[in-house]
């Protein structure tokens, strides 16, 4: 396997999750690389119902068409602009089960996260000026 694919096939196996669903429609798993995607059309003024509906949207757009949604990333107006119509026809209890749906995709990523503990034994002392 080359570097390239090794890489990009560690950084998708990141989170783990299994497929998901919403109103019928499959979610690209949650990776690295979705996260990354999901920055990249952020903004510090977004609302946590916005993020929430874009989370869903992107992962619902790499499981249509990765290509697709991986340039439309990159258009951030055009991005908007469709997951605004996108929503457009949503209702509240649309939104309550998007907010389910993604916070368990984010808690269960989280539990996936391990902290790094020093090694057991002796600690060599700190080395510098201090």
């Amino acid at each position: 396997m080359s570097d390239d694919l090794q890489l990009e096939a560690e950084l998708n196996a990141a989170f783990v999750t299994p497929d998901r669903l919403y109103k019928g429609e499959p979610l690209a798993p949650y990776t690295e690389g979705s996260r990354l995607l999901c920055l990249q059309v952020r903004d510090e003024a977004d609302s946590p119902i916005w993020f929430i509906w874009s989370f869903l949207y992107m992962h619902l757009l790499l499981a249509k068409d990765r290509r697709a949604a991986i340039r439309l990333a990159w258009d951030k107006d055009a991005y908007r602009e469709k997951l605004l119509d996108y929503i457009s026809d949503k209702t509240e209890e649309d939104r309550t089960a998007a907010s389910t749906l993604v916070g368990s995709i984010l808690d269960e990523a989280a539990q996936g996260r391990v902290e790094v503990l020093p090694p057991a034994g002796p600690q060599a002392p700190p080395s510098g000026n201090g």
